[in-house]
This record gives structure tokens, C-alpha cells and sequence, in this order.
């Protein structure tokens, strides 16, 4: 739902170009929206469809098509039939569990784009050796030294391709990898030292580029260390944003206030994360995501989550849809939307972020 389509028109020629954020050649209009959604800053971009001149830019002022021009702030438009602008409305996200990865592809806004913007593949896991039974490595051609924690999943996450991811992709969505601790003694914020976070980050690297996803979505839940580690979430993003600069790292927020305080290499948890949706499942949005604003996260970064297992506090989320957007907030997330209950709610909170008739299945899609 994060874009809303403004056929026809482009940046004025006369108006102020300095909040152009980048430009991407040969793409489409799906392509571009996955690539907005990896700068939280980016708050509109039009589209060429066809050759475009705007004569007071210069040489800059030549479009071709394929062109996609990424800007902050608030658009200024012109006449441009040669092109289309997309403006960012809110974002959502929904958690799906792998049989059913090709779900939320099948939901569409009135105008025919994709309904859920963001899809978490829930989950693959963090364990160390020996594995749990029908655990496999996921990144095997990265060297993980004895003692140290692998990323391993199912035969079935081991089995998925670029195909399977790109399916979602050309519709626009945007796919990430939920990573989620297993019951041992390892973990996000259980790596002991910089060694350990780094090959843990490059077998994050190898998984991502295999199958092409857009990033990696941290879940710190369900590890049986007493002690972790402050330092060690701080730690793995820097080392994950540095070798995948251009990927989203997003977390499930909970229960992690004292992993915002530390610093390594002079950055933040904060700083690291591109998205954060709270799961607070039921409490009211102001109790949930104000707090994050004090760690240094922006409010174009939060998203509120929600669950049909843990209702809302309200008799409907639309009290809490009219509180994110009147106070800035990004969007709305679903967890398990491999259940028709969960599918229900999101079409409940797109439509009322966007207006009825948003929430539309493709007939005979899964």
C-alpha cells in the first residue's frame, strides 16, 4: 500500500531539485519501488516512461526511459505525460511462513498494485552445531569456524531460489528473511566478540545474494543464553550494513531497550536498523513506539505490529490506524499471515489506512 500512483506528472523543472536523492537507469515501476523502500528518507519518485527533457537542468535534465528519480520532502509537480509519480502513503509488512510465501502477492490495491509492501519470510535460524533434527546450513560455502553459530533453516528455505523471491519482486514487494534464535546458546545478541558477528554477516550475505533477497529481519526471541551479549546486535549490523550497504536490516522490536544504549565503531543499534516493527501484540500504539523515538529511530522507520491472536486493545485496529498516521509513524505489520484470520486483519488495517475497496484478491491465487 506505500504507493499511491500520480499519473502524468514529474518534478516541476522550477522547483527545488536539491531533494533529489538518486537516480536509477533501466528500471521499472516495481523495481523502483522496492528500491524507495530501502531509504526510509525517500518520500516520492516519478517514473519515465518515455524520453523526457526538462531544459533548465542541463545535461541533469535528460530522462530516458526506464528512469526512476528518487526524492525526500514534498513533491512539486509538472505536466509530464511522459511519465508517473509515486508517492509514499505508509507501508505493509506481513510475516508468512514458507508454504505460503506467494500469499500476500495475491492481494491488490483498487489501482491493481501489490496491497502488502514488505513480506518477512518467517523463519529461518541461528543455532550452533550440533544442529536440531531437520536443520540444515544455509550458507554452505562460508567457512564457519568450530564453536561458532550457523544460519540454517528447513530443506525447504534451503531449497528456495531467485524464482521463488522474484515472483514477489515483480509485483513490487519487497522480500526479507526473518532470523530467528533456536533454543540454544547462541543468538542475535549472543555473539561473544567481532569474529563471530563477522562470519555470521558474511553467511547473511551469502544467503541474500543466492536467492536475491532485499534484506535480513532480525528476531531476537527464544535463545537459552542467561547472558547475552549488550554489545553483540550493535556489533553484527555494522558488520551486516557494511558488507550489504544496499540491503534492508530490519528488527522485530521487544523486549531490546538496552540493545539501543551501546556503540561499536560509533554507531548505534538505531543508527544500523532501516525498519523496526514493534510486536506488542494488543497495546496501544502511543505505549508501543514513542520509546523508540528516544533511541534514535525515526518515525518514518516504525512500524506498528499486529496479530488476530492477541487483539487489538480497541473493538477495531482503525482507532490505532488514525493514531500512526496522524503522528507520523510508517505503517502497520501483520504476523502470521499464513492464517485467514491475520490475511482478514491487514485488509482490515490497509483499508483503513487507504480508504475501503484496497484489499483485493486476484481470483485463483493461492
Amino acid at each position: 500500500m506505500a504507493w499511491i500512483k500520480k499519473p502524468n506528472v514529474a518534478m516541476f523543472k522550477g522547483a527545488n531539485w536539491n531533494t533529489l536523492i538518486k537516480r536509477v537507469p533501466n528500471c521499472s515501476p516495481e523495481q523502483a519501488k522496492r528500491i524507495a523502500l530501502k531509504n526510509p528518507d525517500i518520500s516520492f519518485f516519478f517514473f519515465c516512461r518515455e524520453y523526457m527533457v526538462l531544459e533548465t537542468l542541463g545535461d541533469k535534465g535528460i530522462f530516458n526511459p526506464g528512469d526512476a528519480v528518487f526524492f525526500s520532502g514534498e513533491p512539486w509537480y509538472g505536466s509530464a505525460p511522459q511519465c508517473d509519480s509515486y508517492e509514499k502513503t505508509g507501508m505493509s509488512v506481513a510475516y508468512v511462513s514458507i508454504e505460503k510465501l506467494q500469499t500476500p502477492g495475491c492481494y491488490t490495491m483498487a489501482d491493481g498494485s501489490a496491497a502488502v509492501d514488505v513480506v518477512c519470510l518467517f523463519s529461518a535460524n541461528i543455532n550452533k552445531k550440533p544442529f536440531p533434527q531437520g536443520q540444515v546450513e544455509l550458507a554452505p560455502k562460508t567457512q564457519v569456524p568450530a564453536g561458532y553459530p550457523y544460519i540454517v533453516g528447513t530443506s525447504d528455505y534451503a531449497a528456495l531460489t531467485a524464482a521463488d523471491i522474484q515472483k514477489l519482486q515483480n509485483k513490487g514487494i519487497t522480500v526479507l528473511l526473518s532470523v530467528l534464535n533456536n533454543h540454544d546458546g547462541t543468538g542475535w545478541s549472543e555473539f561473544p566478540d567481532e569474529a563471530t558477528a563477522v562470519n555470521f554477516a558474511q553467511q547473511l550475505k551469502e544467503v541474500v545474494d543466492r536467492i536475491g533477497l532485499d534484506g535480513i529481519d532480525i528476531d531476537d526471541e527464544y535463545s537459552d543464553n542467561p547472558e547475552p551479549n549488550p554489545s553483540s546486535l550493535v556489533t553484527v549490523t555494522t558488520k551486516m550494513q557494511e558488507i550489504m550497504p544496499d540491503k534492508i536490516i530490519s528488527k522485530a522490536l521487544w523486549d531490546d531497550f538496552a540493545y539501543f544504549t551501546p556503540k561499536y565503531q560509533n554507531r548505534t543499534l538505531a543508527d544500523n536498523l532501516t525498519y523496526g516493527w514493534e510486536m506488542g501484540y494488543g497495546g496501544k500504539p502511543k505505549d508501543r513506539l514513542p520509546v523508540y523515538t528516544t533511541f534514535g529511530m525515526a518515525k518514518n522507520t516504525l512500524v506498528c505490529g499486529f496479530w488476530s491472536g492477541q487483539p487489538s486493545h480497541t473493538s477495531s485496529p482503525s482507532q490505532d490506524v488514525s493514531w500512526l498516521k496522524e503522528n507520523g509513524y510508517e505503517g502497520v505489520m501483520v504476523y502470521a499471515f499464513q492464517q485467514q484470520s491475520n490475511i482478514d486483519l491487514l485488509g482490515d488495517l490497509v483499508n483503513d489506512w487507504n480508504g475501503a475497496g484496497n484489499w483485493n484478491k486476484t481470483p485463483n491465487c493461492p
